[in-house]
């Protein structure tokens, strides 16, 4: 290796660590150890935890057993994804529901469940 490259190597590594050093110094100037940083974080997951305490928004009117997407059935009170999921495998295994009772052999869907939803759902 020539003298310059030698030089020129020695200057890239120097200018590489004064960057990191600079780049860590004013990490630590901007936000030093203590300065709230974690208030922020632990604010942060106050606000996610009172979203997750929220009630599921109502959906807009009943929920047609036999037309209703994944995401419309999801929407109903005591179902999830999960349960959503069974009730369209239901729904395409025996061509649809012909009463409201029906949704009760899902599984997942006892009579409590049941009447959670009564309200809730239609077959229109």
């Amino acid at each position: 290796m020539k003298h310059w490259e030698n030089r020129l190597s020695a200057a890239l590594l120097l200018v590489s660590g004064l960057t990191l050093a600079a780049i860590l110094v004013l990490n630590l100037w901007i936000a030093p150890p203590g300065s709230g940083m974690v208030l922020i974080e632990a604010e942060s997951q106050a606000e996610e935890s009172s979203i997750e305490s929220l009630p599921m928004p109502e959906p807009p009117g009943p929920v047609n057993l036999n037309t209703a997407t994944l995401e419309e059935l999801d929407t109903l009170p005591g179902i999830g994804e999960v349960i959503a999921g069974r009730i369209l495998a239901y729904r395409e295994e025996h061509g649809g529901f012909s009463s409201i009772e029906e949704l009760m052999e899902v599984e997942g869907i006892g009579e409590k469940t049941f009447a959670e939803l009564r309200d809730h759902v239609a077959l229109e």
